[in-house]
């Protein structure tokens, strides 16, 4: 069979990908079968292979996709901010565009579902360095917000950006019963909770009542 047109190759591998970032998110590794993608994304099981030759390849593409999700409505909001007291309520902000995003409405908690099958070892690879990098940004804008005198902390640095970490996961992760909407206070409850526990002033605190309630401070 000859190459297909480049157009139909981008439409297929844009239906693949569509397909294979939901079901992985709802089901986890294990719980996908390449049959089903396939099925998911109208196509056939070969042309499916024809793109990725094996669902090793085709998890790690999608997680890559989550990352570059969290990258967008996260960490690139938290770069662009100019003063440390933006760049903080950015990471809130960014958490709830990137629960309104329609690509993970259907969840995403598969992707922290322990695969026990498949050689998974370039996807655990990407996992493991975004999770460091995530935790170094920040940390990174805690440290600015404490030496501008913004915050005020005794836990280690390094152990709150974990902290926070974590607390954003599970928020995200039981995505797939909640709505955007039923999220929105879950946020800002969390960042009124951080802020008015180490912020040096209210102001930061009161922005986080109004996060909450409108999904902006």
């Amino acid at each position: 069979m000859g190459r297909r047109p480049a157009a139909k190759q981008g439409d297929t591998l844009k239906d693949i990908r569509e397909a294979a970032f939901t079901l992985f998110g709802q089901h986890g590794y294990d719980g996908v079968s390449m049959n089903s993608v396939a099925a998911d994304a109208g196509i056939t099981k070969a042309a499916l292979y024809w793109h990725y030759d094996s669902k090793e390849a085709l998890f790690t593409d999608c997680l890559s996709e989550l990352h570059a999700l969290f990258q967008l409505y996260i960490f690139e909001r938290v770069t662009a901010a100019a003063e440390p007291s933006d760049k903080l309520m950015a990471i809130f902000v960014g958490v709830i565009a990137l629960m309104k995003d329609s690509r993970i409405k259907a969840g995403i908690a598969g992707y922290w579902l322990n695969p026990g099958s498949g050689n998974l070892a370039e996807a655990s690879r990407l996992q493991t360095q975004f999770e460091k990098t995530s935790s170094r940004f920040i940390a990174s804008v805690i440290e600015q917000g404490i030496e501008a005198g913004e915050l005020d902390l005794i836990i280690p640095v390094d152990e709150m950006a974990q902290a926070m970490i974590s607390t954003i996961e599970a928020i995200a992760l039981p995505l797939r019963r909640m709505s955007p909407d039923e999220i929105l206070p879950l946020v800002g409850s969390l960042a009124h909770t951080f802020f008015r526990a180490h912020a040096t002033g209210d102001e930061l605190a009161q922005r986080a009542i109004e996060l909450g309630k409108f999904g902006t401070p």
